[in-house]
């Protein structure tokens, strides 16, 4: 074999590594591996209601946010009931008022600062307007979902979306833009998070730590060894957290181990 069939060999080779990397902690088995894999399966959404709260979730979705912000359900009360219509009307597109109103109810822990933009607080709100204001644009459900299929041609039509929604939505990055579109049931999104970029960078099979280039190699990945993106990104994720987080599973799982592992098996065949 050679060329692209080879490359489709290792990269099996390798998802089966990293599979059966996982197998080799007692508390796990093939079951559970695949529960996660496949979870996208659950995540459709069936109204542009719950594609916001999916977009408020991902908003809060970075490091030390869920800590601050806590369960966005929990904000209902303040929110519409996720209805970015309801959201517009009562607070005119302005966030201060969603700020204040969250503040001084009293139901937050966490610091709120309004005059400091880093405030997770008023990142959360700034966001939640904005995703609410874009996705007003849409009439329907199926309007928005019409979008997101144009995006789904190849690898590089994919990258688009991810940069519109960074533009559109306060808070969104690259990231986070990718991991609002995996979480709501389009699986051929993959969100090049630390531990996908580690393995990927560290095994060389990315060449580049920027965020676009992985979620390129990822998907070209996925596609040489016919997964989808999401299966591919979560099974590397777990192997890099070890956190099987639907069966309240921890286990100790070693990402330098595994990278160390993989370049002294098929280094010079990635």
């Amino acid at each position: 074999m050679t060329g692209k069939q080879d490359k489709s060999a290792v990269y099996q080779a390798i998802y089966d590594e990293a599979y059966n990397y996982l197998l080799s902690f007692d508390e796990i088995n093939k079951q559970t591996i695949e529960k996660h894999l496949k979870l996208w399966k659950t995540r459709k959404v069936n109204s542009l209601n719950d594609v916001y709260l999916r977009m408020l979730k991902s908003i809060k979705n970075k490091q030390g946010m869920p800590n601050s912000i806590g369960n966005v359900e929990d904000l209902k009360p303040f929110l519409g009931n996720f209805s970015p219509k309801r959201v517009l009307k009562k607070y005119e597109s302005n966030w201060k008022k969603l700020f204040m109103e969250i503040k001084e109810s009293k139901q937050v822990n966490s610091r709120m600062k309004i005059s400091t933009p880093q405030n997770f607080w008023v990142v959360f709100c700034k966001g939640a307007i904005s995703a609410a204001s874009y996705l007003t644009k849409f009439k329907s459900l199926k309007e928005f979902t019409d979008f997101v299929e144009m995006f789904s041609i190849n690898e590089y039509t994919r990258l688009a979306l991810p940069f519109i929604l960074e533009s559109k939505v306060y808070g969104f990055g690259f990231a986070l833009a990718c991991d609002f579109l995996k979480e709501i049931g389009y699986p051929y999104f993959a969100k090049p998070d630390v531990h996908i970029i580690k393995i990927f960078t560290g095994t060389g099979i990315s060449k580049s730590t920027k965020d676009y280039d992985v979620f390129i190699d990822v998907v070209r990945f996925s596609e040489a060894i016919g997964k989808k993106p999401y299966e591919v990104d979560k099974l590397f994720w777990l192997v890099g957290s070890g956190n099987f987080y639907l069966d309240n599973i921890k286990i100790n799982t070693s990402r330098s181990w595994f990278i160390d592992h993989i370049k002294q098996k098929y280094g010079t065949e990635i």
